[in-house]
């Protein structure tokens, strides 16, 4: 009889070979996983072309409309409201419209660019005097304005703000003097486009007095102004509508309704706006 005698580390390594052969004749028993989690919904946008006077106010409407609105985000484009008008004109398709006056958003209709049954009041404001702080001019009432040596900032009449302007320097030279639009033009040392660079730079004193919407000097407490007669005052009304070719329209006029809603009116009544029918 003879003995097969197998060394230590060959008997390791047959055994090793058994059994890596037994192991692949198992079953393979699947691996469960868990089901990928969906990707979260991206949320619906709308977006709003809005004037410059109306930049702080869109803030809150914005996220008022959206607290209503879980799953929807408003974008707002602040500009000027005649600048805004040739975007849409040249293929902007924003999905509502804020203007500072009537004339563009009529000038948007005739095109079909807007319909005229859509459009709503959205809210009014006035004009005032801002001076800056100490009021080194010394100007005391509106007909200090056409004083020699007075430096007057006012808006691009091209703009709506700017042609309230021209407005309420005629009504103050009834009110005042026949020339008074004259000498108070010639104390003009920029024409701004828009209300923000004459808040900041009568803030700076840069110059002594500046011509504003109401709502520019509720927000910017620290400079002093002075009213103007509410005879010789000018109304300039907000408006807004849906676009025509809205790819939103349902959210377009959701947001319109939100806007004219208390809520939102009240909101911007509280920034000095007031209420779009008197």
């Amino acid at each position: 009889m003879r003995f097969l005698f197998v060394g230590t580390r060959s008997l390791v390594i047959l055994l090793t070979v058994c059994m890596i052969g037994l192991s692949a004749c198992q079953p393979v028993t699947p691996v469960a996983t868990e089901p990928a989690a969906p990707a979260p919904a991206q949320p619906t946008e709308i977006t709003v072309f809005a004037p410059s006077a109306l930049a702080e106010a869109t803030k809150l409407l914005g996220a008022g409309f959206e607290a209503t609105q879980p799953d929807v985000k408003v974008l707002f484009e602040i500009g000027h409201t005649p600048t805004q008008r040739t975007q849409i004109e040249e293929g902007a398709t924003p999905d509502v419209l804020m203007t500072a006056g009537r004339a563009d958003i009529d000038a948007l209709v005739e095109k079909n660019l807007v319909t005229a049954d859509q459009i709503k009041g959205l809210a009014r404001n006035q004009l005032i005097l801002i001076l800056p702080p100490g009021n080194a001019a010394n100007i005391a009432a509106p007909a200090d304005l056409a004083r020699p040596g007075v430096r007057l900032l006012i808006a691009a009449p091209d703009l709506p703000v700017g042609m309230a302007t021209q407005k309420l320097l005629e009504n103050l030279s009834a009110a005042v003097a026949p020339d008074f639009k004259e000498k108070a033009l010639a104390n003009v040392v920029s024409n701004e486009l828009g209300v923000k660079p004459i808040v900041s730079k009568i803030s700076l004193g840069e110059a002594d007095a500046g011509i504003v919407y109401l709502t520019d000097a509720v927000a910017a407490p620290a400079l002093a102004t002075l009213p103007i007669p509410p005879e010789a005052n000018v109304t300039v009304a907000f408006m807004l509508a849906p676009l025509a070719g809205t790819a939103n329209p349902d959210l377009a006029n959701a947001f319109v309704a939100y806007v004219l809603s208390d809520e939102a009116q009240a909101m911007l009544q509280a920034q000095g706006f007031l209420p779009a029918k008197p």
